[in-house]
């Protein structure tokens, strides 16, 4: 069980919360009733209670239904579906001006949120939608921060919403993933998890819960606790309901929840999310005051006030003022002045350097703070896999064409006055490495996967991403508002599953992005695997060979250049980062002369980034040539690799990845016993970085060791016996503990 201390280093930093695995998150939420209260209030005290006892106090919601019924979706809970019989209509749209006299009179009650709830699958655009926008101005321009919920949202509406001054978006995942299918079949977990990354991404703070009592087990809502506590960043308040049990709808027989259980669940979302709105929502009128009484004592700060919400019954208004002042609670306090996108913190908003102090320290407490460190000892952590950083025949190019005058800068963007001969006859040497029509020069790699990746991606498409994705990639995906379906990492099957459950619609397209060779766990995507599926289902591929490039594949050219007719066809651009094999910068991307000119036009990265200087493009330009004439460079990394695992697998030493991959991964579990083994290798004159989360999901942070051309046998023998002791020791002081 963590102790309260324990928590209160997670709790620290609100920005970057730590991951709670689903075990973590059920030693939580099965502990002694009591224990498990205390333990919530201690958190409660510490993030919302100052120290002379200011702060503390309950907000009030009111929630208005501003459409009420004919919802076509399925939920089982809703008595607003059209599909069940409850006798609720469907209704037209709240005029402006009813729903503002509304908030008014929730104001003047002591409401300082208003919340406004339509009953669509989505809203449409057009007169509504624009009716919804001026409602919002309409409240945030009352002083009361301004909440909706109006189903799924696309970008574009997002960002119309958050421009309007919308304060909070409510879209809850009601359960646990594996019983989510139980309740709902109109819309997908994913769905909803792709709605709250466009809210973020508009900059609106997420409210997001969940329903308990609809027949689940222990099980699905200590599952429902880890997702919501997972968010990233956690939502700023978590709606808890109860079911309550309509007449016509599939749940109407459901027992009533035990309210202990939901006790036990509002304390232990209090624990998982230290900052966020603990709300008391629907079936609030099952509970006694006693129970809601230790709901407050443990954690919840917010309720729903209102004789209804939506279109079930609530407490009466006064009977909360009065439970209130009976537990010596205050309701919170509308701050004047304070603007429309209050999240419970604006009273007293902390200094920002302490404020970043905080975060840096809550960081170094989890063992997780990054800090730049002088290159020392022997190289198995850079990626300069051929070792052409140092290369003379690269040097050699280098002079030369200083020699001959060449600039040292580019003067402009490419489409400006930056587009150098040198980068022209890089992308034609490039193209015909590749055997593809066309190819592009980006700055960066970082650069070359988002530009690529929103050129191409339109925000009605769907696009299928691998777990393990880079971070670039996963930025991308992101920026193009698309509908986005993680994957399990390597692993076809899953992702014909996916491509059922998310069938193209409207002239969508769909897209599959992987990389070929992945950076932190040195395994190969099965691509021919992948192809044979998008071909079959219209699918095209973006793949990012960067740790691929130079090392396999003909000439050194990767694996999409390798593969068979069927993959080459399938790939709509494969990207070619120039910071690993080729031991440069920048980065290149291959694909039909469509695709490379829809690059050009349209990806931001490019279009408006300064040209990297030509004497990069020479530089890249000679690696390449290197690869092509010198493949015992490559052969003589996949044969060290090799001979590496082996070894480490004779100490007792797995290792993560392909044979011959040059990554050679070695996970130590947690974060800081990954940066002691750092350290030992360190003080061996062994250079070999600790990865931790979030760059690696948490309890894997590992060794990553690189494999270069040119490594003695004696070196990496050394290498492997230090990492085998360092490892040994850490599992004897484990045991001990």
């Amino acid at each position: 069980m963590p102790s309260p201390s324990a928590a209160r280093v997670r709790l620290s930093s609100s920005d970057t919360p730590p991951q709670w695995p689903v075990e973590e998150v059920s030693r939580i939420y099965h502990q002694p009733l009591f224990e498990l209260i205390e333990q919530a209030h201690a958190i409660h005290r510490q993030c919302h209670i100052a120290a002379d006892g200011e702060g503390g106090e309950v907000q009030l919601c009111h929630l208005l239904s501003i459409k009420t019924g004919g919802c076509p979706e399925d939920c089982a809970y809703c008595p607003q579906s059209a599909r069940h019989h409850t006798g609720i209509e469907a209704g037209k749209l709240l005029e402006t001006d009813t729903v503002l006299a509304e908030a008014e009179r929730a104001r003047d009650a002591g409401a300082t949120r208003f919340c406004m709830g339509a009953a669509w699958r989505n809203p449409k655009p057009g007169a509504e939608f624009d009716r919804v926008l001026d409602m919002v101005r309409g409240v945030a321009g009352l002083g009361l921060e301004v909440c909706c919920t109006l189903g799924m949202l696309s970008s574009e509406q997002a960002h119309a919403l958050s421009a309007a001054g919308l304060t909070a978006y409510n879209h809850n995942l009601d359960t646990s993933p594996e019983f989510y299918g139980h309740i709902i079949s109109t819309r997908t977990y994913q769905d909803r998890l792709d709605t709250l990354e466009r809210v973020r991404s508009a900059g609106i703070s997420v409210c997001c819960g969940g329903i308990l009592g609809m027949g689940e087990d222990e099980r699905d809502r200590i599952r429902l606790l880890a997702t919501l506590a997972n968010l990233t960043p956690q939502p700023e308040s978590v709606p808890i309901n109860a079911l309550v049990a309509v007449e016509g709808t599939p749940l109407a027989a459901q027992a009533r929840l035990d309210a202990f259980e939901f006790v036990r669940a509002i304390a232990s979302a209090r624990i998982l999310m230290p900052r966020s709105k603990v709300r008391l929502s629907a079936g609030r009128l099952s509970l006694s005051d006693e129970a809601q009484a230790l709901c407050f004592y443990a954690g919840a700060n917010s309720i729903f006030v209102g004789d209804k919400l939506l279109t079930t019954p609530n407490p009466e208004v006064g009977h909360d003022h009065q439970l209130l002042h009976a537990l010596g609670l205050k309701p919170e306090r509308r701050e004047q002045g304070t603007g429309n996108r209050g999240n419970g913190e604006v009273r007293r908003p902390i200094p920002l350097e302490e404020a970043l102090r905080e975060e840096l320290a809550a960081r170094e407490a989890q063992h997780l703070r990054r800090r730049l460190r002088r290159t020392q000892g022997l190289d198995y952590c850079s990626n300069d896999y051929l070792g052409l950083a140092q290369h003379p025949g690269v040097r050699s190019a280098l002079a030369s064409a200083l020699a001959n005058g060449i600039a040292l800068g580019s003067g402009g963007a490419r489409l400006v006055r930056g587009n150098h001969p040198a980068f022209s006859a890089l992308e034609e040497q490039f193209a015909a490495w590749q055997g593809a029509e066309a190819g592009l020069f980006f700055s960066s790699g970082y650069a070359a996967n988002v530009g690529t990746v929103t050129a191409l991606v339109k925000q009605q498409d769907t696009i299928f991403s691998d777990a393990h994705n880079h971070a670039s990639l996963i930025d991308g995906i992101r920026l193009t508002g698309a509908r986005k379906v993680l994957t399990p990492h390597r692993d076809p099957e899953a992702f014909a599953s996916a491509l059922r459950r998310h069938p193209a619609m409207h002239g969508e397209r769909r897209w599959l992005v992987v990389e070929s060779l992945y950076s932190m766990d040195g395994d190969l995507a099965q691509l021919e695997d992948y192809a044979a599926l998008c071909a079959e289902a219209g699918v095209a591929m973006i793949v990012d060979e960067a740790h691929a490039t130079g090392i396999f594949g003909p000439g050194g050219a990767g694996f999409v250049a390798a593969g068979s007719p069927l993959l080459r066809s399938a790939v709509a651009a494969h990207l070619h980062p120039c910071g690993k094999a080729l031991g440069a910068s920048g980065a290149l991307v291959a694909g039909s002369h469509a695709v490379i000119a829809t690059l050009v036009n349209h990806s931001r990265s490019f279009v408006f980034s300064t040209a990297p200087a030509p004497l990069l493009a020479v530089q890249v330009a000679e690696a390449i040539a290197v690869v092509q004439r010198e493949p015992e460079r490559r052969a003589e990394v996949r044969r060290l690799a090799a001979q590496l695992r082996q070894r480490l697998q004779d100490l007792g030493i797995p290792a993560l990845g392909d044979l011959e991959s040059p990554i050679v991964p070695v996970v130590a579990g947690d974060a800081a016993r990954a940066l002691a083994i750092e350290a030992e290798l360190a003080a061996a004159g062994l250079d070999v970085r600790a990865i931790r989360p979030p760059s690696v999901p948490a309890g894997t942070a590992r060794l990553r060791i690189t494999v270069h051309a040119g490594q003695r046998a004696s070196e990496m023998e050394r290498l492997a016996a230090t990492l085998a002791a360092a490892m040994r020791a850490g599992q004897e002081a484990a045991a001990v503990v």
